[in-house]
């Protein structure tokens, strides 16, 4: 899977769905901020799957959809 593809489905999902969050597209993942919070940054690598500083933030429903996505 190519996940360059991907890249603004994934964007537009993560806005839609992080309520009480803001997404900023970065170059390799999302940096994400809660208030004036950053939480840190989201990225998938397709051979060790979502990642980042941010995971522990992201409810697991949304994790399990960005899974979805990227199968």
């Amino acid at each position: 899977m190519n996940i360059r593809n991907k890249i603004e489905q994934i964007t537009v999902y993560l806005t839609q769905n992080l309520s009480g969050y803001e997404v900023i597209p970065a170059n390799w993942g999302w940096h994400i901020h809660k208030g004036d919070t950053y939480c840190g940054l989201l990225q998938y690598q397709e051979k060790k799957g979502w990642q980042g500083e941010a995971l522990p933030h992201v409810p697991q429903e949304i994790l399990e959809q960005l899974k979805k996505i990227t199968q």
